[in-house]
């Protein structure tokens, strides 16, 4: 443990009113998440609390169960409580499906959960979210510290919640905000609210992600070995990911057969992309439509490939570049959220960074890395300096226990 703090038991919210909206797009099951799934904020997290000695539990909601179940996390041992609930129906304004998600929250169940686990501290992954608000009225009444992450939800969704949120921010003990942009906008967005604010990082294990050799890699894959090949994985979710950028950044690129684009991951929008990715031309397209749990396999992918890109419109602070970055790739990248944060030295930090909606630039990006294998050799060195020294599981796991140490008293 770093300084001084008594070990403790942290309760994680994952994002959701059931944890299957999390799941459904991604074509998973409950019995996936709590068995298969790994990575991510949440077990990041998970991973980095027990590092400095603390006792992680992950608690949802879920459709499929009838009653309070309990799982043990095969990954990283942490305990995952599974509630009862359904989802709200849409109202006929934001304002009252907001108040149908804060009623439709099994708060006697989460009460029962953290009276078991014996919790000390709640965190919830977003804080612009009605669940948010329900875990502040429970914490308060619990006389328990909540904490909340910004992971992309940046928008107060209802007259009605705006309200509220301001009341639940005053609840808070702190948020953990990786993103200077994301900082920026609350400062302005609650300018009466002192808030303590955190700049962490989401975690990554980088013992576990490091390439394996590029020749081996590619023939495992059935690559050729002369080809230049472009790495793009993660959700399936073409405005926030900015992955119709990403295609038209592609067919202006992509005349050379000796080129290929690889893009991994299922989503919500998996229908939409297809047919998106029918109408963009280029053939030299390789989508692979499911979300993966193997990490070897991915790992494999990021191993084989010369760059990576991310062309995102929204983002809080994306764990897939991190992924591609501690396996040593150069990562072109957009300005959303998030990623300047993960890139602030630039080419010091592993990438080009590229401006939103600029597929022309991405484009520019390509040819130069391309020309250029000293320069991708280079970046993707600093890439994976970059990680191991901010984004460790041990890094922030100290990080995380310093804040809450600090502002938990």
């Amino acid at each position: 443990m770093t300084g001084h703090a008594t070990p403790k038991v942290i309760a994680l919210f994952p994002w959701g009113d059931v944890i299957e909206e999390f799941l459904e797009p991604i074509g998973l099951e409950l019995s996936d998440f709590v068995e298969r799934m790994t990575g991510g904020w949440l077990f990041g997290y998970a991973a980095a609390l027990s590092s400095v000695g603390h006792k992680p539990i992950i608690v949802c909601a879920s459709e499929r169960v009838t009653k309070i179940e309990c799982y043990d996390h095969p990954g990283t041992g942490t305990p995952i409580w599974v509630a009862p609930a359904r989802r709200p129906r849409q109202g006929h304004s934001p304002a009252a499906y907001s108040l149908r998600r804060w009623s439709a929250t099994p708060l006697s169940a989460f009460r029962e959960v953290l009276a078991r686990s014996r919790c000390d501290l709640l965190l919830a992954q977003e804080y612009e979210y009605t669940r948010f608000d329900a875990l502040a009225w429970l914490a308060r009444s619990l006389n328990v510290p909540l904490y909340a992450t910004f992971q992309g939800g940046d928008r107060t969704l209802s007259w009605i919640e705006a309200v509220a949120r301001q009341l639940s921010l005053r609840a808070c003990r702190g948020l953990i905000v990786a993103s200077s942009a994301e900082r920026s906008r609350l400062a302005k967005a609650y300018p009466h609210l002192a808030l303590d604010i955190a700049n962490i990082p989401n975690p990554l294990d980088t013992y576990e992600w490091q390439a394996v050799d590029r020749m081996e890699a590619r023939i495992s894959l059935g690559l050729p070995q002369d080809c230049f090949i472009i790495l793009n994985h993660g959700r399936i979710d073409v405005r926030r990911k900015g992955l119709d950028v990403l295609l038209e950044a592609w067919a202006r690129f992509a005349d050379d057969p000796a080129s290929q684009l690889v893009i991994i991951g299922s989503g919500q929008d998996s229908d939409a992309f297809a047919k998106l990715l029918r109408e963009s031309g280029p053939s030299n397209v390789q989508w692979l439509s499911s979300y993966t749990t193997d990490r070897t396999l991915i790992r494999r992918w990021l191993s084989a490939a010369d760059v990576y890109v991310t062309a995102s419109r929204v983002e809080g602070m994306p764990v897939a570049p991190l992924e591609a970055m501690a396996c040593g790739l150069p990562v072109i990248a957009s300005d959303a959220q998030g990623l300047p944060d993960i890139l602030a030295d630039g080419e010091a930090s592993g990438g080009l960074m590229v401006r939103q909606e600029q597929p022309e630039e991405i484009v520019r990006a390509l040819v130069r890395l391309k020309d250029d294998k000293a320069l991708r050799a280079q970046l993707g060195a600093a890439a994976r300096r970059r990680v191991t020294e901010k984004f460790s599981i041990e890094a922030v796991g100290a990080a995380l226990d310093d804040f809450l140490t600090a502002t938990s008293r």
